[in-house]
């Protein structure tokens, strides 16, 4: 289903591993998420970060700020900073 986005999308992948796997389970999961960026442009990696999912939005809200900010020129919207 994430693969027909026709919006702007943009991820902000952690490095880390998270509360429910552990670090090679994450490292899949990320793995898995490139053929798919692959195949739809509208998608892409924003930016990694040092840590855990679970911790992401309190951690590192700038990037995931600057991520929304993307999106939002990617689709024609003004952006204020």
């Amino acid at each position: 289903m994430l693969e027909s986005v026709s919006c702007p999308m943009r991820h902000v992948l952690a490095t880390g591993s998270n509360l429910g796997g552990g670090a090679e389970e994450m490292e899949a999961s990320r793995a898995s998420l490139e053929p798919v960026l692959a195949r739809n442009p509208n998608r892409r990696i924003s930016a990694k970060v040092a840590g855990n999912h679970s911790k992401i939005l309190q951690k590192d809200f700038r990037t995931v700020a600057e991520a929304v900010r993307e999106v939002a020129a990617a689709g024609g919207w003004p952006v204020e900073t």
